[in-house]
């Protein structure tokens, strides 16, 4: 049974089935180190019994760069609708989730992306974000069932 657990940087030697997919972003050395030390709580893997990394999830928390014009926080306040539409409050961001070509349908990357939630929860966020290609229907249909 595969189970969730922290990255650590000897990982990125293991990401080369994860990676090799059309759909699926890859970053230099450099990227990865930066999540490391900047987000380590939100950097996961999914290793299977043989110590095969099979998922990984790299997430960041952020908001807008500048602070809430009214405080506290209330998304549902009109004012953030009208006069501030892209302010983003305290959040957990997905940067990047992929899986295996031969670990699909499992169940990982949603494992992954409650991990991930959790981490969220944790630090106050108020929601979790990611970005999606469009011609990724199987992960935008992933994330339509999650919510």
């Amino acid at each position: 049974m595969a189970n969730v657990r922290p990255m650590t940087p000897m990982d990125l030697l293991q990401f080369n089935p994860c990676n090799l997919d059309h759909l699926t972003e890859t970053y230099n050395i450099g990227f990865y180190l930066d999540y490391f030390t900047r987000w380590p709580q939100l950097c996961k893997v999914m290793e299977n019994e043989s110590g095969q990394i099979e998922a990984y999830i790299l997430g960041k928390l952020e908001s807008s760069p500048y602070p809430a014009p009214i405080e506290p926080y209330d998304p549902n306040l009109k004012i953030y609708q009208k006069k501030f539409p892209n302010y983003l409050p305290w959040h957990a961001h997905i940067t990047c989730l992929t899986v295996a070509p031969a670990a699909r349908r499992k169940g990982f990357a949603t494992k992954l992306s409650e991990a991930l939630e959790v981490v969220g929860d944790e630090q106050d966020c108020w929601f979790v974000d990611l970005f999606v290609r469009v011609e990724n229907e199987a992960a935008i249909q992933l994330y339509r069932r999650m919510g």
